[in-house]
């Protein structure tokens, strides 16, 4: 009878770990508002688009660098690396880009911001209009 009840509890806790997990990527995607809304924009395809947050990161590295580690940069090549990763992964260039500004801007999800950081909202929103212009065609 314990042996029942133990294998409940493990099966009940990881059901629940699975929808946590799940059920945060779908409420980020569901509530981010698109980079420039009202632009039509032909996105670059995924493999041009990881070729070109390649170059940026680089570029991002040494600026990061010669600026020391308390530089605002630190959190824009910690957003393009995000964006790079989601889109090697198969997330669609689009969706990389604003579910992942997500992770850093406060008010975008409904969900806690998962890096807090001192950068102004005016910086953010230009990291993410530098970056959608460089993803698109």
């Amino acid at each position: 009878m314990k042996s029942s009840m133990q294998e409940k509890i493990v099966c009940f806790l990881g059901l629940a770990a699975l929808l946590w997990f799940f059920g945060a990527g779908v409420v980020r995607a569901q509530n981010v508002q698109p980079a420039l809304p009202d632009v039509q924009i032909n996105w670059a395809s995924p493999t041009e688009a990881m070729d070109r947050l390649s170059s940026a990161l680089l570029a991002l590295e040494q600026q990061v660098q010669a600026a020391g580690p308390s530089s605002p940069l630190v959190y824009k090549l910690k957003y393009y690396t995000a964006v790079y990763s989601s889109i090697e992964q198969g997330v669609a260039v689009p969706t990389a880009v604003d579910a992942n500004y997500g992770l850093f801007v406060s008010g975008v999800v409904d969900i806690p911001v998962e890096y807090p950081n001192p950068v102004p909202l005016n910086e953010w929103q230009e990291y993410r209009r530098e970056l959608t212009q460089m993803l698109q065609n």
